[in-house]
């Protein structure tokens, strides 16, 4: 079935599904390609025996939920992933100027959205249809999951409306790609993330007197303040306590200094007029913080405040201008035991499928299998693909890795769920 699972991602990447909430996205332009994927491949998994249904909490915004419904005895499984992926980036980054070709060269199949996941979604419905194809049913049901929104963290519009609308099972597999490092590797916990602002308060004066700001004798705060230069000091701060976590926040899981706060967005200037001759009165930092899967997301809070206070109170304006700060999202961690049964049963059957022992790893990022979990279903992420061009220009899966993951998750099902030969 190579040809038939490097097919359907093909088809699916050729289909832009472009998230409608991403900052910057023209709503208009990309609503409804999420359902039109989720179209797609609600005719492939209704072709092999799946009861369907479009579960749409947002207009034009249909997540597919498909059964395949066991002869009871065994195990119930979800299979997951989101369709929805994040914008293009500038056109002319891309090979053949196409962000959606859909072309395979050399074994990679191109296009946004190729490892992040419409690849590992096409492994999960193949493997489900070659275990139909040979012959076999099931004991347990099987739940398909293609959800939206997973890239704007409207988890309320996609997974969870779906495990709302009562699709649950005894375990979940999401099929995001883990690498880096390891490809295919089999993750039992993802870090929590958070999304925050920083905004720092200056004092606009004309450029020409930018010595009284800081050299002996001049007036210093009572002239003007910088406050780019303040932003500077609060990223440098930061930068140091993020060295602290590196030493300090350690998990077996995950890569010594994994958990960082990353300042992603700055934008600083006098107000209205940005231009180099007056001193900036504003800078505003946007960061985001991978944090550690077993702190909660208080105590993150706390933790960065606490440190930004000590830096402020060492400085003249700050002492007295303190950051404002806006907490704009918390994606929560996951983590399940390594020697959970679901962890063992894709273990193995990585192992039967590739040749391969299997790598137990964290995730890199972050998915909705923090999401799954929180509702009672305890969930591992194992599909093909590599962060390391997610979200990039000329972003790939490999083929042959499709195959792999269709293989192993084939496998995993099988003996999770159970079966008997039809």
């Amino acid at each position: 079935m190579k040809n038939e699972i490097v097919d359907l991602t093909s088809k699916l990447v050729k289909s832009q599904s472009v998230n409608p909430l991403y900052p910057g996205v023209e709503t208009e332009k990309v609503l409804g390609g999420e359902k039109q994927n989720n179209l797609v491949l609600k005719d492939v998994i209704e072709d092999f025996g799946c009861k369907t249904a479009l579960v749409e909490k947002a207009k034009e915004r249909a997540n597919l939920a498909g059964v395949l419904k066991g002869t009871g005895g065994g195990r119930s499984l979800i299979l997951n992933g989101h369709i929805d992926t994040v914008p293009f980036g500038d056109i002319n980054g891309w090979k053949w100027d196409d962000p959606i070709s859909g072309k395979v060269v050399d074994g990679k199949l191109y296009g946004r959205g190729s490892t992040d996941m419409k690849g590992g979604i096409a492994a999960m419905v193949k493997a489900v249809q070659a275990i139909d194809a040979a012959g076999y049913r099931l004991k347990g049901d099987v739940i398909i999951e293609s959800v939206v929104g997973e890239e704007s963290m409207s988890h309320e519009l996609g997974v969870d409306a779906v495990t709302e609308a009562g699709y649950r099972a005894d375990a979940a597999v999401v099929t995001e790609p883990t690498a880096p490092p390891v490809r295919l590797a089999v993750v039992p916990v993802t870090p929590g993330a958070i999304w925050f602002k920083l905004h720092i308060e200056g004092k606009p004066v004309h450029v020409g007197v930018r010595d009284e700001l800081f050299r002996a004798g001049g007036g210093g705060d009572a002239i003007g303040v910088n406050a780019l230069e303040k932003g500077v000091k609060v990223i440098e701060a930061l930068q140091d306590l993020e060295q602290q976590w590196g030493l300090s926040k350690k998990h077996p899981l995950f890569k010594p200094g994994h958990f960082v706060i990353h300042p992603g967005i700055i934008k600083a200037g006098p107000t209205g007029v940005l231009v180099p001759f007056i001193i900036s009165d504003y800078c505003d930092i946007d960061y985001c913080i991978f944090y550690h899967p077993r702190q909660s997301y208080e105590s993150v809070k706390r933790e960065v405040v606490t440190y930004l206070n000590s830096v402020c109170s060492r400085d003249t304006w700050l002492r007295s201008h303190p950051p404002k700060i806006e907490w704009m999202l918390n994606w929560p961690s996951a983590e399940i035991p390594t020697r959970h049964p679901i962890v063992r049963t894709i273990s193995a059957a990585h192992r039967q499928a590739t040749g391969k022992r299997p790598t137990i790893k964290g995730f890199a990022a972050v998915c909705d299998a923090a999401f799954l979990d929180a509702k009672g279903i305890p969930s591992v992420v194992y599909g093909p693909g590599d962060l390391l061009v997610a979200h990039a220009f000329n972003e790939y899966v490999e083929t042959s890795e499709l195959v792999d993951a269709a293989k192993s998750i084939a496998l995993t099902v099988l003996d999770w769920c159970g079966y008997e030969k039809a």
